[in-house]
């Protein structure tokens, strides 16, 4: 079993890390501790990718040169 899978968010932390929203008990725009296997953003332009949601700079973000390595830490969201 691989590490990412035994994540855990920090005590007292309430942030969704799939939709990103929610509230964080620490002071980090993003998690520091999140394992790089459940990063579901875009590099270039953070979409979300398990929400579908952002600003996209690509016409149609599923099929974006960035796209493939998001959406296979998606199907870690679904184990």
């Amino acid at each position: 079993m691989g590490s990412w899978m035994q994540f855990e968010k920090c005590a007292g932390c309430g942030w969704d890390i799939g939709t990103g929203e929610g509230e964080r008990s620490c002071s980090w725009g993003e998690c520091a501790y999140l394992p790089a296997e459940l990063d579901v953003y875009c590099e270039q332009c953070r979409f979300n990718y398990f929400s579908l949601e952002g600003n996209p700079t690509c016409d149609d973000p599923l099929t974006c040169e960035h796209a493939s390595v998001p959406l296979a830490h998606v199907e870690n969201y679904r184990l």
